[in-house]
Formats: C-alpha cells, structure tokens, sequence
C-alpha cells in the first residue's frame, strides 16, 4: 500500500477506490476485515490532512479514529446516541446500578427503569442556524431539542454566552442538556461557530458531548492558511468531528466522515 504526504488528497480518494474494488460485505471486521482496516488506516490519512489534533486518531493518546457514514445526517445520529449511552451509563453507574452479567431480573428492570427516567430529561442542543439533522436526529432518539441565538448581532454564530443562558434554562426547568452541535460552515451564511467559547462550556458542564458539524466547510481544513479562520485550534476539545469529502474534494456524493475523540473501549 502506497503512502502520500499528508495534503493531498490521494489517500482518501485511494480509499474509495480500494473498498470498490473489494465489493465486500463490509458491516464489521468479521464480514470484510481487509475494509475494516483499510478505514481506519484511511480515517487516520484523512485526519492528518485536515491538520486535526491526534485525539482524533485510532493510534492517537485517546484511541479515537473514525468510520464512513452515509450522510452527515446519518453521521450526527450516531454520535448523538454516543452522548446519550455514554451520559446514562455513567449515571447509572454513579448510582450503584450498572449493568452486571449476574443481575438478576429484578435488577435489571430497575436499572432499565432508571436509565429511561434519565432519557426522558435529555435535550439536545444546536444554534438556530445548525442544519435540520441536529432537531431531526433529537426526534429520532425521542429526546427534546432547544435552538441556541445565533443571530446578527453574533454574525450569525453560537457563542458561548449564548450556549450559557440556553443551558441555564434548561437546566432550571429540570431538563438535561447532553449534546451540542456547533457548526464549521452553517448552511445559511457559512458561519463558524466560537468553539473556544463552546469549548469552555465543558468544565462547566462535564457530561456535554461536544460535536462539530463541518459538512459544509470543513473541507477548507486541507489548507493550512484557512485553519485559523476555522478556530482549528479548538477542535480537540471537542468530543466528535464530521464533514463531507463530497463537498470540494472531488470525492463521491455518499462519502462522509465521522472522527470521534474518545471511543473509551476500555470501560466498554
């Protein structure tokens, strides 16, 4: 297998062809172990070419690394059920009621009881001008959606005073906020979001899942000279990254890309 330096496009566009080539049934490494590897070997080209931090790769200090989805909608889903497992895991876990292999039946339905109570107080959170998949992807997991102001006084980005005060709300009206989507390139007007604001809103709130969705513009990531422009700097403080190849790349229409930081494999 040929390598190539890190701001080109090759390796990403070698990728696609080699999974072609395969036709391979690749659902899992124990249906196609050869696709299985070739993304994550890919997944981890194309972090580096996007100058992201090395949290975001499967070698890297957190062993995140990344998976093709088919949409960034599809991408945002997944990563919204990561923030919801991994929040009520923890909670459950808090309280003595994790899943064991000898619980018995009793203990079970407790904790299946508890953990729905805790899912039925979850909101999800994006600004106003974040994509649909956001609000769409919250009524699939059947958990409540709140829009953050993101208006022209901001230029049209989610700041983290914003993000504050939405937060707050939520939290006084005995919700749980667990997610938040912030935006490289909202579909609107191609704001970025303040992700250091955004970033700092996690000591305060530990358990939010931080998302970046920069389908539209992250792209522009390849170029050293936009990173600055892109607030790249923030990134790794964020939980999970996606954008679209398809978008500027010249990568086929049903590629995209889902980073996620920590994968936390070792707590299951």
């Amino acid at each position: 297998m040929a390598f190539f330096p890190a701001h080109t496009t090759y390796p990403s566009i070698l990728g696609e062809l080699f999974s072609a080539a395969f036709t391979a049934p690749a659902f899992n490494w124990l249906c196609s172990p050869a696709c299985t590897e070739l993304e994550t070997i890919v997944m981890d080209w194309v972090a580096k070419m996007l100058g992201l931090d090395d949290c975001f790769l499967s070698s890297g200090p957190t062993h995140g690394g990344g998976v093709i989805q088919g949409s960034a909608s599809e991408a945002v889903v997944v990563v919204m059920i990561a923030a919801r497992e991994a929040l009520v895991r923890d909670r459950l876990k808090a309280e003595g009621l994790e899943e064991r292999p000898d619980e018995s039946e009793e203990e079970r339905e407790r904790r299946e009881d508890r953990a729905a109570e805790i899912k039925g107080k979850l909101v999800a959170l994006g600004s106003e001008m974040s994509h649909s998949s956001t609000q769409k992807a919250a009524n699939m997991l059947g958990v409540r959606f709140r829009s953050v102001s993101a208006g022209q006084a901001t230029q049209f980005r989610m700041t983290g005073a914003n993000l504050r005060k939405k937060l707050l709300e939520c939290r006084d009206r005995g919700l749980e906020p667990f997610y938040v989507t912030a935006t490289i390139g909202t579909t609107g007007t191609c704001a970025v979001d303040e992700l250091e604001e955004i970033a700092a809103c996690k000591k305060e709130y530990p358990h939010l899942w931080l998302h970046i969705d920069a389908a539209y513009a992250g792209s522009a990531l390849i170029c050293p000279e936009y990173r600055e422009l892109a607030r790249a700097g923030a990134i790794g403080e964020f939980d999970s990254f996606n954008f679209n190849m398809h978008k500027w790349l010249l990568v086929n229409f049903d590629a995209r890309y889902v980073m996620l930081v920590d994968l936390d494999l070792d707590d299951g």
